[in-house]
């Protein structure tokens, strides 16, 4: 969806949109290093990504669900455990990611994706850091669990000087079965057990979103706020810009 409304507002300003995923975030170009470009990322609670992304595409095959149908029938016996989910890189068990890929990743994604860096749980403050100082370079950081608050929405629009269209419903790859899958096998109680596990395993990736992105939305009094009053973008950012190409 992001992406979709993204491509939307480049073509409405006539330049380009640039796409990197499952890498770290500079792997090409440095985060704020250029200025005739918007830097933009989107984030949401670590835990409740973890656990869609099993839900999505690791608890079952997606290629299986989509592609084989016929045969391949999902149920909880050929299901993938949600207890084995909490390697670095999902299923992989690694203490961390060298080099990072956010394809399938369980735990504190979000750490390796803006250090750049694995992790220990020794030193872990310096990508920690290294991290945060990245996220600050951002012109613009998307919460995903505000997407359903239409304040945020007019806000978000507005910011692109008033292209609509955010928010609005996008199919994806897998989606649908996946979705179907998921509400015929829910994940059991016993299994919802392991999200303590998982939450403990996510503790730096919280503690970033928690005292960075969550914080952000409290007023004096540590109330959230509901308002959204970030300006928009100087429209005068958006140009034309030669020899870019438009990928992803």
């Amino acid at each position: 969806m992001v992406r979709n409304y993204l491509r939307k507002v480049a073509s409405h300003y006539n330049i380009s949109l640039e796409v990197l995923e499952y890498s770290h975030a500079s792997r090409f170009e440095e985060v704020g290093s250029r200025n005739d470009t918007i830097y933009i990322t989107n984030l949401r609670d670590p835990v409740e990504r973890s656990i869609s992304h099993y839900k999505y595409s690791e608890r079952w095959d997606c290629d299986q669900l989509v592609k084989n149908s016929t045969f391949f029938v999902p149920t909880r016996y050929n299901a993938r455990p949600f207890k084995t989910w909490n390697g670095t890189h999902g299923f992989v068990e690694s203490e961390w990611d060298k080099p990072f890929s956010f394809t399938a990743c369980a735990v504190n994604c979000y750490i390796q994706t803006f250090s750049g860096r694995g992790f220990s749980s020794t030193f872990w403050m310096n990508e920690y850091n290294t991290a945060l100082e990245r996220l600050r370079k951002y012109n613009l950081i998307l919460v995903f669990e505000k997407f359903k608050d239409p304040n945020y929405v007019k806000a978000i629009e507005r910011y692109f000087g008033g292209v609509s269209g955010f928010n609005e419903h996008t199919s994806m790859y897998c989606g649908m079965e996946s979705k179907r899958a998921n509400d015929r096998w829910p994940l059991s109680t016993n299994e919802f057990a392991h999200v303590f596990k998982l939450i403990k395993l996510n503790k730096m990736d919280d503690r970033l979103y928690s005292d960075y992105i969550l914080n952000c939305w409290d007023d004096n009094d540590g109330q959230r706020d509901i308002k959204y009053n970030f300006p928009k973008a100087d429209r005068s950012r958006f140009v034309p810009q030669e020899n870019r190409t438009v990928i992803g």
